[in-house]
């Protein structure tokens, strides 16, 4: 998406598209049960959305309590 070279790809995505950290934080920021792979220098591991920085917030609109 931004160029910068993607090491995440999401295997519920159409296409498993790589993706930066940042990318794949704004892309499943309203999808986390989405299953994301990290790629390790040699092969794909099951990776976190946590690992990017997700978040899941209970109640207001999934937004920060205030």
């Amino acid at each position: 998406m931004c160029g910068d070279g993607g090491i995440w790809r999401c295997t519920d995505c159409l296409g498993c598209p790589l993706l930066c950290a940042s990318c794949c934080r704004t892309t499943h920021r309203h999808l986390p049960y989405h299953r994301v792979e990290e790629w390790k220098g040699d092969s794909f591991e099951p990776g976190w959305l946590s690992s990017v920085g997700i978040e899941i917030h209970l109640g207001h609109q999934g937004e920060i309590c205030p």
